[in-house]
């Protein structure tokens, strides 16, 4: 963790100092003093050489953290030791704010547990817990019923209008059955994830 602020600091400072910002003032001298005599262009650049540096240790470690989770949960061999693969899993999206864009691929090696042996009150409890960490809104579940709505919505708005035209009396049935077609896969997908 201070290998990212670190280098955030410093260019906050970099800067802050290239464009003036003096110390508090003194109560001696009744005046500040300069932070740091850098210009703009070495100011910039230092952060951005202190950034660059520091980001790539920051990534790496990530996905060998990421990797390593995954692997213990292949590996486990007791409901407990897939537990804490799960927690650890869970800990790390926590800790990186979500897994970026390996949560798709991470949310279906997850699913796939669910048919394993190992599987427990213990696991189970963990799984919900990593679930609701890594994929709070369940979007990975939803996505493709998501997608197929958006493609369905036209005809079933034709098909709506054109049955409060033609057959007025059925309008309120056709209505529900419309919401239902359209809403009813990404319920399914909420239900079963």
């Amino acid at each position: 963790m201070a290998g990212r602020v670190t280098p955030v600091l410093l260019c906050a400072f970099a800067l802050g100092a290239a464009n003036g910002l003096r110390t508090p003032v003194s109560p001696l001298t009744g005046r500040g003093q300069p932070a740091m005599a850098l210009d703009g262009r070495r100011a910039l650049l230092t952060s951005a050489l202190l950034t660059a540096l520091a980001l790539p240790a920051g990534a790496a470690s990530f996905a060998e953290r990421a990797d390593a989770s995954l692997e213990s949960i292949r590996a486990a061999e007791t409901g407990s030791d897939l537990a804490q693969g799960l927690y650890g899993i869970g800990g790390l999206s926590d800790e990186y704010g979500g897994l970026g864009e390996r949560t798709q691929d991470v949310v279906q090696k997850l699913r796939t547990l669910k048919t394993s042996t190992l599987w427990n009150a213990e696991v189970e409890i963990a799984y919900r817990e990593v679930m609701r960490s890594v994929d709070p809104f369940r979007v990975v579940a939803v996505q493709p019923a998501l997608q197929a709505t958006v493609f369905a919505y036209a005809p079933v708005y034709v098909g709506l209008i054109v049955t409060q035209q033609v057959l007025p009396k059925f309008f309120p049935p056709a209505y529900a059955i419309a919401a239902l077609l359209l809403f009813g896969p990404v319920l399914l997908a909420v239900n079963n994830s």
